[in-house]
């Protein structure tokens, strides 16, 4: 299945864990586990990933200013990463834990 189509559930992530996860990566304790996961998920949107984590912005607000003509990725391809980034995190959170 490709990234863009993937889902939370997908990784094993039940709603419950992405809300906890989604509150952690807003974390500043956690910030280099979030720029690891991220960087895991897609080297080239792994800056434009730790800001919509981070700073709780979409897709559209990320790239509405950018200065290129060409958008990096299309809306549903950065999610699909935004998913697997969380599903890195994820993982990384629980190996930190052990």
């Amino acid at each position: 299945m490709s990234i863009r189509k993937m889902k939370l559930k997908d990784y094993g992530i039940t709603p419950g864990r992405a809300a906890e996860l989604k509150e952690m990566v807003k974390d500043k304790q956690y910030y280099s586990l979030v720029i690891e996961a991220c960087n895991r998920a897609n080297e080239f949107l792994a800056s434009h990933l730790v800001k919509s984590f981070t700073e709780s912005v979409g897709y559209r607000q990320i790239f509405k200013n950018s200065n290129s003509c060409e958008l990096p990725c299309t809306e549903n391809d950065f999610y699909g990463y935004k998913r697997k980034a969380l599903h890195e995190f994820d993982l990384l959170v629980k190996s930190v834990d052990l």
